[in-house]
């Protein structure tokens, strides 16, 4: 009776001629595996090409725990399984990329919407307490670092920090629904801190 225990062994190819034996012998087949998963023949053939590559290139280190066959199958598999993955990362990017191209012309096109974001935002300033809004226009509007307001407002630069960090948390929070629209420009003035 044989004995089916796997155990590691190394593969060994001992000539090119050994190795295009195998080629020929597992090629077509690894391919129309391949392609059962990414109904894509050029792509499958592209990496059932990779798998022999590496296994001739790394023949004298590679090792397996079931037979060549096996070997083959599950790594055809495993590298097919692998793309899929990276395609669907790739198309949700793409998806996203193009949603965010196509709302952000759509604003760009309608004066209204980017004359309600700045209503918008200047209700939300408007909204901050009245030491916070002060503090907020001083370092936004007039650009003047937080030490340089400590020093007109006579307040510690930690105060100045503090009050900063509570008015963006919360023009962010009012403005969240616009975060897609608001360009870097905006998003750097929210977000550079004046500390010096």
């Amino acid at each position: 009776m044989q004995n089916t225990t796997k155990q590691s062994s190394k593969i060994l190819i001992p000539d090119k001629p050994a190795f295009e034996l195998l080629f020929r012998e597992y090629y077509g087949d690894l391919c129309s595996f391949a392609c059962s998963f990414l109904k894509d023949l050029p792509a499958s053939e592209e990496i059932v090409q990779d798998i022999f590559f590496n296994l001739w290139t790394k023949r004298d280190v590679i090792e397996i725990k079931t037979s060549i066959k096996s070997y083959l199958y599950q790594s055809t598999r495993n590298r097919c399984l692998n793309t899929i993955k990276h395609i669907e990362v790739r198309e949700k990017y793409k998806l996203f990329n193009e949603e965010q191209r196509s709302y952000n012309e759509s604003i760009e096109e309608d004066p209204m919407i980017e004359s309600e974001l700045a209503q918008r935002i200047e209700n939300a300033i408007e909204a901050l307490p009245r030491e916070r809004k002060r503090i907020f226009k001083m370092s936004r509007y007039e650009g003047l670092k937080y030490r340089e307001i400590a020093e007109e407002l006579d307040i510690s630069q930690k105060t100045v920090e503090n009050q900063m960090g509570k008015a963006l948390r919360f023009l962010k929070e009012q403005l969240i629904e616009y975060l897609p629209l608001i360009g870097m420009g905006v998003y750097f003035w929210f977000n550079n801190f004046n500390y010096e």
